[in-house]
């Protein structure tokens, strides 16, 4: 997590460097030897005709040539030399909350610094006086400059996207606005990486960049038949005798929570058809160890070591390709009969062993062990560690490179670098990077609580396809978060219950659940409860009670933004 704070800190420094590229927005800079406009407020006057006036997150002092009131908003044109201490005010534009009054001083300001006053810019000035956020001219022509990208039909969230980034002290930056702008899009992440794949598979001209991609989104969406084989194989090793088995060095770099690095051409694997996976070993009744002969388990074992060293795949790698054979075969028989196992000689008893071993070892996200395995190979495969790889290209000024297998931010980075990139494919490329960034910038660092936003597109058998989690946890003390103060927000994309919000809010250690859907679910829930409170008290936690709620559909859809205002502007230790 601290990590995740000194990346943002570091992005929003970098990018509050480069905000504009002809007009810089250190105001203190900016403002030596140069008339400016600002909007600013009246902090308090400091007699002898000066004020000190908020200039976005900084303030200046100047000499004032009219009367103001303290805490009132005005324009001011702000001039000053190079040799003086402090700048001269001049008041342009006062203003209040009279709505004829705003789009008065918003239209003014915009004649003033030559930006057309079009219904997009009118809009968004407006918003920043009726937020009375501070801001300067560099802001206001950026965001428009960056509005003018959109279509006419997102300029209402765009200018909530121009409010929350001033809010948060965010450089007005087009990257920054991107990313804020994508992640309160109510479009799926996994929706997102599924429009790439598709633009990509589509393109005629495959490009080494776009192979790169692929294989980072096809090692995503491999994520959870890796977890799959690895308990294979680990459950594999545990029936036979340990000294037979295969030495560590083939196996330990299976079981490794990171994804495995190999040739970039071979790790390249075929897509799991989860739904049909689901199917086919869901089928028959989960079986016992005892079901499973130690002699055909060894064998499997010698078999699928043997098949990993002659494919020049890690041995996690090859288990997956028989468990994606498995998927689509009806039966042993069929299995044997695989390209995939009869390149192995594995006879029709053993395929019959195996088809057991699959069944018994699929893992389920109701399963601890086996949710924290496959969130970090989901969070290895995106790339949520590689954010320091990119401060230091950026502040190099040169491309993000990575010798070895490349997550899918690094490969996007590389991509959207390109001049040689289609751009059907680039456009999603687009889409997804500032969506997957963006997370960087919704992260809150508060001397009293810490708040972090993560988003994980799941593409499970299970039926989840996206799970996105907001925690906000109260500090301590020492300045470390408080487990029995905090609130966990889960937004889940479900086949069945489509958008699914649980929410987790703890107050010294009681625990309250509210599950918000589109159905009434209290009947079904209720009788999990004491499984769950007993789960919870094990913890150290008490459950006070989980409240299904329908849904109340609006005109607009749900989306993650209104839960990251609800999460932000509120204590955890108040009532929600």
């Amino acid at each position: 997590m601290n990590i995740r704070n000194d990346v943002q800190k570091a992005l929003q420094h970098l990018f509050g460097r480069t905000a504009v590229p002809q007009e810089t927005s250190k105001v203190n800079e900016a403002l030596n030897g140069e008339k400016r406009l600002l909007l600013g407020k009246v902090l308090r006057l400091l007699g002898d005709q000066h004020a000190l006036i908020q200039v976005g997150n900084q303030t200046v002092q100047g000499k004032l040539e009219a009367q103001l009131r303290p805490q009132a908003y005005y324009w001011f044109s702000y001039e000053k030399k190079t040799a003086e201490q402090t700048g001269r005010l001049q008041v342009v534009q006062s203003f209040d909350q009279n709505p004829k009054t705003i789009q008065d001083a918003a239209g003014k300001l915009l004649n003033a610094i030559s930006v057309k006053t079009s219904n997009a810019a009118l809009m968004m000035t407006g918003a920043m006086l009726k937020s009375k956020t501070p801001v300067t001219e560099n802001d206001i022509k950026t965001a428009v400059r960056w509005m003018d990208t959109l279509p006419s039909q997102d300029t209402k969230k765009a200018v909530e996207t121009v409010l929350f980034a001033l809010k948060r002290d965010l450089p007005i930056h087009s990257e920054i606005l991107n990313g804020v702008h994508a992640v309160k899009s109510p479009v799926p992440l996994h929706q997102h990486v599924s429009q790439l794949l598709q633009a990509i598979d589509q393109n005629p001209q495959q490009s080494q960049m776009m192979s790169k991609l692929k294989e980072a989104v096809t090692v995503l969406l491999n994520s959870e038949i890796d977890v799959h084989a690895e308990r294979l194989i680990d459950k594999l090793i545990s029936l036979t005798d340990n000294t037979k088995a295969p030495s560590p060095a083939n196996t330990a770099g299976s079981r490794e929570l990171s994804t495995p690095v190999g040739s970039p051409g071979k790790a390249s694997l075929p897509v799991a058809n989860h739904t049909a996976e689901q199917r086919s070993i869901q089928e028959e009744p989960v079986k016992t160890a005892a079901d499973i002969p130690i002699k055909e388990a060894r064998q499997l074992l010698v078999k699928l070591t043997e098949s990993a060293e002659k494919n020049s795949l890690e041995i996690v790698k090859e288990a997956a390709n028989w468990i994606k054979a498995a998927a689509s075969s009806g039966d042993s028989k069929s299995l044997a009969a695989s390209a995939v196992l009869q390149a192995a000689q594995v006879t029709d008893q053993e395929a019959e062993v195996f088809l057991k071993a699959v069944q018994q070892t699929a893992p389920h996200l109701a399963d601890k062990a086996d949710v924290l395995s496959f969130l970090s190979k989901v969070k290895t495969a995106i790339g949520a560690r590689d954010e320091v790889a990119f401060i230091k290209a950026f502040e190099q000024g040169s491309a993000v490179t990575s010798g070895e297998m490349q997550s899918i931010k690094l490969a996007l980075s590389a991509l959207r670098a390109s001049h040689e990139v289609a751009e059907p494919v680039k456009q999603e490329a687009d889409q997804l990077f500032h969506k997957l960034n963006g997370q960087l910038f919704m992260q809150h660092d508060h001397p009293s609580y810490s708040q972090i936003v993560m988003s994980f597109p799941m593409f499970s058998k299970s039926g989840v396809q996206d799970m996105t989690v907001l925690f906000k946890g109260k500090k301590g003390a020492d300045g470390k978060l408080d487990p029995s103060h905090c609130r966990l927000l889960f937004l889940l994309q479900l086949d069945t219950l489509k958008e699914t919000v649980v929410d987790c809010l703890v107050q010294q250690k009681v625990m309250i659940i509210t599950i918000e859907t589109d159905f009434e679910l209290q009947a079904a829930i209720d009788p999990m409860v004491p499984a769950l409170k007993q789960g919870l008290k094990e913890m150290g936690y008490s459950l006070s009670g989980v409240n299904a709620k329908k849904r109340v559909h609006t005109e607009e859809k749900a989306s993650i933004d209104q839960y990251i205002t609800s999460i932000s502007d509120q204590e955890v230790d108040v009532k929600i």
